[in-house]
């Protein structure tokens, strides 16, 4: 029988930087890594609202990634 080991997990943030010269959207991103694997959804959240304050682009999508080792 598989099993599942959570190995890392990170913070991936979407910013709205406008639209290019071609009309679509461009979106930044910036990725921080060793999340806590007890961190809530609403602690997450939080936090990345917290970094949008800081940012000059307004947040358009916040990510949880979660690598996973089956074994």
């Amino acid at each position: 029988m598989a099993t599942e080991t959570i190995n890392a997990s990170s913070l991936k943030l979407r910013f709205d930087k406008g639209l290019g010269d071609n009309g679509k959207a461009l979106i930044g991103t910036k990725t921080y890594s060793n999340l806590k694997e007890d961190a809530s959804s609403d602690d997450i959240l939080a936090v990345a609202k917290a970094i949008e304050g800081l940012q000059k682009h307004t947040l358009y999508d916040t990510l949880k990634l979660d690598s996973t080792s089956i074994l």
